[in-house]
């Protein structure tokens, strides 16, 4: 059980260091949008549509970076009602039946997919409708593709506390398992 633990801590660290190194496209998006905004304030004469999908593009790249971590620190949305009075015990299992049966096959083929998705973009060639938007658009789909993946892996790093709690005799501090209602001191 403890091989467990590790390998979803290995899986939690990797995802936050992705999700935080990715948090750098916020400051680089703000950038764009601000440059974007005071230009046309200004009336230059720039390609407003490429920065208009570089702006889509960065906000895409930093949600795609974050989702798998957001799994793994139980910041994705959640419809508690159902679980709100139940035991820690009978979240993880509600935790483990939702993971094994729903989100880990359906995030898994949307996932394999993906790879399609994006194989068929490069093959394409495909660019932006506008004939003066960005080229490459296989980059993106790309890197969204690469978000589903690391939802795969954040809901595999879940799935292996959710057993290491109900199987391996540990407490949920000991296993760090964060789901169901959590309230912030935001």
């Amino acid at each position: 059980m403890n091989a467990l633990l590790k390998v979803s801590d290995g899986l939690r660290r990797l995802l936050e260091v992705i999700a935080l190194s990715g948090g750098w496209l916020l400051l680089i998006m703000a950038l764009v949008t601000s440059f974007d905004v005071v230009a046309r304030k200004f009336g230059a004469d720039l390609p407003f549509t490429k920065l208009q999908e570089l702006e889509w593009h960065f906000h895409a790249a930093l949600f795609s970076l974050w989702m798998g971590y957001g799994y793994v620190i139980n910041a994705h949305p959640r419809v508690d009602s159902f679980t709100e009075r139940m035991t820690h015990r009978g979240r993880a299992w509600v935790e483990l039946t939702g993971c094994l049966l729903f989100a880990l096959p359906y995030i898994a083929l949307v996932a394999y997919y993906s790879l399609e998705f994006v194989e068929k973009s490069y093959i394409l060639n495909e660019a932006s409708d506008s004939t003066v938007g960005l080229t490459h658009r296989w980059a993106i789909k790309g890197v969204y593709a690469a978000g589903l993946w690391l939802v795969v892996l954040g809901i595999v790093s879940v799935l292996l506390r959710v057993i290491v709690f109900l199987f391996g005799n540990k407490t949920v501090e000991e296993v760090n398992l964060q789901i169901g209602h959590v309230e912030s001191d935001v």
